[in-house]
């Protein structure tokens, strides 16, 4: 008598990055002095996103230029709310990229 035996093989564990939406933060001030001396740029920036959807933590990985602007943007995360990412369902922290604009109104 010979027995079958079944494998399972392991599946892989189903990730889903953050989602991601520049709509989902409410605009920084533009910095006063970046006004004056008529600073602008985009920041390209990468941010931890927590479980809850809220950002832990901000870094610029390209400069709009203005250190000014850059500090704005990075403090501007604290403004945002994400649908985190997850693994298997259950919601995990996880870095993203955001750029952001900042652009003068002309009259």
């Amino acid at each position: 008598m010979t027995g079958k035996t079944d494998v399972i093989a392991p599946r892989a564990p189903i990730r889903i990055a953050a989602q991601v939406d520049a709509h989902a933060c409410a605009k920084p001030d533009y910095p006063s002095s970046s006004i004056r001396n008529g600073e602008e740029g985009i920041v390209h920036l990468a941010m931890l996103i927590g479980a809850d959807g809220r950002v832990l933590e901000g870094k610029v990985e390209k400069s709009s230029g203005s250190r000014v602007l850059d500090k704005a943007a990075i403090q501007g995360l604290s403004l945002c709310q994400f649908k985190p990412g997850s693994v298997d369902g259950i919601p995990e922290k996880s870095w993203a990229k955001l750029q952001y604009v900042w652009t003068l109104d002309q009259p």
